[in-house]
């Protein structure tokens, strides 16, 4: 089904760009959705086979090449600089190919604006040739717990050997579980099946210059309770349910700047029927271009005083006033413990400068 739009973004982007199964949820139908879980990809495992999938079954320490998480043979967590390819980004920025050109279109809701030199359009090239999947899920540990509090993998492509299916609720593998404090740069998340669950921040953590070439359950989860999971300068591709899931509560936010994000049925979602649900949750989105939006670009739960606040949102083609398209910010009442669905208000329509949804229109660009 993915595929038909994703031979299209490929052609656009000149792209071919343990496990901790989430606590709840699996997305409804039209009016009815709980906010968490449904699937997000229905392609297969891209670049990298089980051939140079991680051999010594340590969640610190799999596979070989010298990146910072690996070390290399024999090496551990904190040993190792990354050996990229020329062409890799260094620490804190893109590839030069990577960088978006500024909008020249006029028309639409909000009119044009300039889109900034670091908003990435294009995933790199990986920096490890078809990519490595390995065998279970990676912990980065911060420093005070024997790692690093800086991960730069200069565009290695990693994925994991996750067996549980896109398209079928959950048990998908995390690929990355990340530790308070970390700051993840310059990887690439392998697409399809390989992405598994993708990442899951244990606390505070910032995602930097990451791509997800195709998202397979989520992108990435914010986990801890009272965290901030920031995601800067990154691009996600084709995910049929959710990019960013949100299970933390107590003040918790995502942050979501300077990114590209395609082909998607929700860029973010607070969970709607998490065990022992509540919030509030905060969404932060800020020069961010979105394209292909199935469903919405944010659902919040209004029950639990959650809050999108949304800045020079860059939508290709436009927002549609008449038939409020794409639908921008959607307002939920959410259950807990899986007793029931949580269910759209206002009849699913867009919300605009309500104490939920903190968005006007004017801040939403054609692209």
């Amino acid at each position: 089904m993915r595929f038909e739009l994703k031979s299209a973004f490929t052609a656009l982007l000149l792209i071919g760009a343990a496990g901790l199964a989430q606590t709840a949820c699996s997305d409804g139908g039209a009016t009815t959705d709980d906010g968490q879980g449904g699937s997000a990809s229905s392609g297969t495992a891209s670049g990298g086979d089980s051939s140079t999938s991680s051999t010594s079954g340590n969640a610190t320490t799999g596979g070989t090449g010298g990146d910072p998480t690996t070390g290399g043979t024999g090496g551990g967590a904190t040993t190792g600089t990354g050996g990229g390819a020329a062409s890799s980004a260094s620490a804190g920025g893109g590839d030069s190919s990577t960088t978006a050109s500024t909008t020249t279109s006029s028309s639409g809701t909000g009119g044009e604006e300039p889109l900034g030199d670091d908003l990435p359009m294009v995933i790199p090239t990986p920096s490890n040739g078809a990519g490595e999947i390995r065998t279970q899920t990676t912990v980065l540990k911060n420093a005070a717990n024997g790692g690093q509090d800086v991960y730069d993998f200069n565009n290695q492509k990693i994925g994991v050997n996750n067996t549980a299916d896109c398209d079928n609720g959950e048990g998908q593998k995390t690929v990355f579980e990340v530790e308070h404090g970390v700051t993840v740069k310059n990887l690439i998340i392998a697409g399809g099946l390989a992405g598994g669950n993708g990442i899951v921040c244990k606390g505070d953590c910032t995602l930097d210059h990451v791509y997800w070439e195709d998202v397979c359950e989520d992108a990435a989860t914010n986990s801890a309770d009272g965290a901030t999971m920031r995601i800067n300068s990154s691009i996600a591709l084709h995910a049929s349910d959710k990019v960013f899931q949100h299970n933390a509560k107590g003040g918790s936010t995502t942050i979501v700047t300077n990114s590209y994000i395609a082909d998607f049925g929700k860029l973010w979602r607070s969970c709607g029927d998490c065990t022992a649900n509540g919030g509030p949750r905060h969404l932060i989105i800020d020069n961010v271009r979105v394209e292909g939006v199935k469903t919405a670009v944010a659902g919040a739960n209004q029950n639990y005083g959650d809050t999108v606040t949304i800045t020079n949102l860059h939508v290709k083609g436009g927002y549609n006033d008449r038939d409020d398209k794409p639908k921008i910010c959607q307002e939920y009442r959410a259950v807990t413990d899986h007793m029931g669905e949580s269910q759209k208000l206002h009849g699913g329509a867009s919300q605009w400068n309500t104490a939920t949804c903190r968005v006007s229109k004017s801040d939403i660009k054609r692209w």
